[in-house]
């Protein structure tokens, strides 16, 4: 691509890691053009999110994905993006909540601030969907405004 025109070579280059942060931090590292890492952030989709409790969730955020971003990122000149992440949590990992609504919240808030604080910025999974509340932006801020939560 950075050949194909004058223009790409100043186009950037966004990388997603296939999950794996490390995987391309030494790669994003060596590179002098732009690129950037993207890393996607969810909770729902394997056997251990769903079981895990939203609370151990928020604490695994705030803590130990926040140093490993942070890590990454300034292994990378910052060069490093949370492109893709979502409010959606299970059932299962809301039901042993004493305040299912507050654990959200918190979840939701805590990697908003993770994702400002230790990349070069983030967005959400998606503006709308029609189907999940907590995979769309609009409706997962309208159900905080509201207090549906």
């Amino acid at each position: 691509m950075r050949e194909a025109s004058p223009y790409g070579s100043t186009f950037p280059l966004y990388l997603h890691d296939g999950f794996n942060l490390w995987k391309f931090s030494d790669f994003v590292h060596k590179r002098q053009d732009f690129v950037v890492q993207d890393y996607h952030s969810y909770y729902v989709f394997t056997p251990s999110d769903a079981s895990t409790p939203a609370s151990t969730h928020s604490e695994n955020v705030e803590q130990g994905i926040s140093q490993m971003l942070t890590n990454a990122s300034g292994n990378q000149r910052r060069n490093l993006v949370v492109d893709e992440w979502s409010c959606a949590l299970t059932t299962q990992s809301l039901s042993s909540e004493r305040n299912p609504g507050e654990a959200r919240r918190r979840f939701c808030t805590g990697q908003m601030g993770v994702y400002a604080t230790a990349a070069a910025g983030w967005s959400f999974w998606g503006t709308i969907s029609l189907e999940h509340t907590f995979w769309s932006l609009t409706e997962g801020v309208n159900s905080l405004q509201e207090g549906r939560l």
